[in-house]
């Protein structure tokens, strides 16, 4: 390696210089050239969560229910009085319904299972919505291949809702809009309504085929609000396979005083099937497709397709590359955890065996990458987010490991020049200022002139630890936050250079605020 061309300096001449870089609270970027970035953006970001001042190593997650087989949908009821949560579980070709409300292994099904109860399943892949009607609080549960089920907050039934068009197995997704509820008829471009405030009865079928102009088949129905010179407007939005977006106003199809087209675009291919495509977010609705995650609200006011809409902007190239390679496998869903302030949109990278997460700060718009979830499906009861995974459901984003296990993390931050484009910069100390509740295992080096090198060992570091306020509460301590800042001596030297951090912590809360640099600046040629 060429080293950077010395300073020649005078007696009491200082030739070291300084600088402090804020932590990467801009998140991962994966848009822009990695020559002018923003010194806050960073090109690897993983386990990593950006806030507002810090970035912080995300929580883990906490066991709560267990069984044997994969976890394929996770069902939340949601009455006046309960709050209900089911697993449903394929083991082999067994297909289950648990409750899991309760943490520990879960008991007989509920539905379907080797008995069957109530009905038999072929298939856990459910979408569902829930009701109130004036005979109660009710959910609504189909999967395209079974009669829809219901539960009304103590048992499930079998639907009575029924057909004269077709058979209510082929509902394969499920919508509440002006007080109906709407379901999808799988390889069709055919919706079905219910009558108003009703949770059963005989469905009435709506013929978009003549409408849609890309052909395809119904792949999700959405409902957003928005807002005018009129006041709040609902809307109930058609999205094909092809991306083709049928947006409607009124409360009766049949009458076309009260229903009509309001608008009819375009966006990305939809990823995948159903309410997991997409997910309400305040009035909007974020849709999860080719184009990355996609407030479909906007796209309706401005009645097409507009570059850079996406809130996923960002990552675009890494949500394309990941479509590429695994968009064909079940278990894309994107979700908000409204309470942790995070948008998580799972990729699975193996069906029903491996995943990872790119997680949004719904504050600042700052994305990372989770890995170490192995979820299969997401979920929230009001303040809780569940991940079903294999022979287990979890309650995610709580705690600080993943169950027992440690949480890997590392980032490169986006390459500097510290002020001086063509300039060597011999590096010779880090100090990264952190704060943590306990022991944890770090290193930190840098890449220069845009090289991508591998950290090889960590080095564990002292935290915080005992009781900071002298035993004056009755509850035991468990670590106080303390301020880290020890200096590392790093290696290299070049023009621009990225800041790179590894580490691993388990049961520790770790935060990092900025770092410290010391190097040497050397001429215009090394």
């Amino acid at each position: 390696m060429r080293l950077p061309q010395e300073v020649r300096a005078r007696p009491g001449y200082q030739k070291s210089a300084s600088t402090s870089l804020p932590a990467p609270i801009g998140g991962l970027n994966a848009r822009d050239s990695v020559a002018a970035m923003r010194p806050t953006d960073a090109t690897l970001m993983e386990n990593l969560f950006p806030k507002t001042t810090s970035v912080d190593v995300r929580n883990g997650y906490t066991a709560w229910a267990t069984f044997t087989g994969i976890c394929q949908s996770i069902l939340v009821y949601t009455g006046p009085t309960v709050t209900k949560v089911f697993a449903c579980v394929k083991n082999g070709s067994t297909y289950s319904i648990f409750d899991g409300t309760s943490a520990g292994a879960v008991g007989a099904a509920a539905v379907g299972g080797s008995g069957p109860a109530v009905q038999a399943l072929t298939s856990t892949r459910f979408d569902y919505v829930n009701i109130a009607t004036t005979g109660g609080s009710f959910m609504s549960v189909v999967n395209g291949a079974d009669p829809p089920l219901e539960y009304n907050g103590s048992a499930w039934s079998a639907s009575a809702t029924t057909d004269a068009t077709g058979s209510t197995s082929d509902y394969f997704t499920v919508a509440l809009y002006a007080k109906r509820l709407w379901y999808g008829v799988k390889n069709s471009l055919r919706v079905r309504y219910l009558p108003v405030d009703s949770k059963s009865g005989a469905a009435t079928d709506l013929n978009l085929g003549a409408v849609f102009k890309l052909g395809g088949y119904l792949n999700s129905i959405i409902t957003v609000t928005d807002q005018n010179n009129s006041g709040l407007t609902d809307y109930i939005g058609f999205l094909s396979s092809e991306g083709e977006v049928l947006a409607y106003t009124g409360t009766d199809p049949s009458d076309i005083a009260t229903w009509q087209l309001a608008a009819h675009f375009r966006i990305g291919r939809p990823v995948i099937k159903g309410n997991r495509c997409w997910e309400k977010w305040g009035t909007d609705a974020l849709v999860l497709c080719a184009d990355g995650v996609y407030p479909l609200r906007k796209a309706i006011t401005a009645n097409n397709q507009s570059a850079g809409l996406a809130v996923s902007e960002k990552i675009r190239n890494l949500v394309n590359a990941d479509l590429v390679v695994h968009g064909a496998r079940y278990g894309w869903t994107v979700r908000v955890h409204p309470t942790g302030g995070k948008l998580i949109v799972n990729v699975p990278t193996a069906e029903d065996s491996a995943a990872y997460q790119y997680v949004m700060n719904t504050e600042t718009g700052a994305w990372c990458q989770f890995t170490g979830w192995n979820g299969f499906v997401f979920e929230v009861a009001r303040d809780t987010l569940w991940m079903g995974m294999n022979g287990k459901m979890v309650k995610a984003d709580s705690g600080t490991a993943d169950g027992s296990s440690a949480i890997a993390f590392q980032c490169r931050q986006a390459y500097n020049y510290f002020g001086s484009r063509g300039r060597i910069k011999h590096m010779k100390l880090l100090r990264p200022i952190m704060a943590s509740t306990g022991e944890f295992n770090f290193n930190i080096a840098v890449d220069v002139d845009y090289e991508d090198t591998t950290i090889s060992y960590l080095r564990t570091v002292s935290g915080g630890s005992g009781d900071p306020w002298g035993g004056v509460w009755d509850a035991t301590w468990g670590g106080g936050i303390v301020r880290v800042a020890n200096r590392y001596g790093v290696v290299g030297a070049g023009n621009a250079v990225a800041v790179k951090v590894k580490g691993q912590t388990n049961s520790v809360s770790l935060s990092w605020t900025a770092t410290d640099a010391i190097y040497e600046l050397g001429g215009a040629l090394g």
